[in-house]
């Protein structure tokens, strides 16, 4: 607006009805509803049903929740695939019981065998901690045998990072779970972890090969 002008020289359809109701689109009326009610539905608390367990309070009410609301399809569907997913199992009702690590054990061409260290955030200085919980997150579902579609792809990674050899580069992959239980409160902590060997991987030179290419390109 030009200076001395008013609101008045202002072309009619620039103007702005103070009278006139701001109108919302129907999609925003929408969608605002849903988030909340699927956030809502997926952070509440779960309790696990069994013989012995007899609901008390709100008890009734998660346990609708739980077995109900949570899985309508487009709920589950909608939370899993844009990551508003969460889960209350590092506080309450059941906090992990396990501690588990992994790493793998690399045998490259010449014989030789080394262990690559997947980073654990127990062994990380403060100021990586937060940015590496990512890994850590990962590996809680990597190592499952219900998530034995990621253990190809997990080892081809470990592949590719360890191909630092020139002439020599890995053979075989073998991916590793450690874990022990965590103690009850009060009780003496075992320091020892169990382990097993939960996949092994024949390294193809493609994989190798095709790693190279990529950092190759501009």
């Amino acid at each position: 607006m030009k200076k001395g002008s008013t609101s008045a020289d202002s072309p009619p359809e620039n103007r702005v009805d103070p009278t006139s109701p701001r109108r919302t689109p129907l999609w925003v009326k929408v969608f605002v509803p849903f988030q909340i009610f699927c956030v809502v539905v997926w952070t509440l608390p779960t309790r696990n049903v069994d013989a012995k367990f007899v609901p008390m309070g709100t008890d009734h009410l998660l346990i609708f929740n739980q077995m109900k609301l949570r899985q309508i399809p487009v709920v589950r569907a909608y939370v899993v695939s844009t990551g508003f997913w969460q889960y209350w199992d590092m506080f309450s009702p059941n906090p992990a019981q396990r501690d588990y690590y992994g790493d793998a054990t690399v045998r490259y061409r010449d014989g030789k065998v080394e262990r690559y260290a997947y980073p654990r955030i127990a062994d990380l200085p403060i100021p990586q901690k937060y940015p590496a919980e990512r890994y850590r997150k990962f590996f809680e579902r990597a190592h499952m045998e219900t998530n034995v579609y990621l253990w190809l792809p997990f080892a081809q990674t470990v592949a590719r990072k360890v191909d630092t050899y020139p002439g020599n580069p890995p053979v075989q992959i073998t991916l590793n779970r450690h874990w022990r239980d965590v103690a009850a409160p009060g009780k003496p902590q075992a320091t020892a972890y169990s382990s097993y060997p939960y996949y092994t991987y024949v390294v193809e030179a493609a994989v190798l090969r095709g790693a190279k290419t990529e950092k190759s390109q501009p």
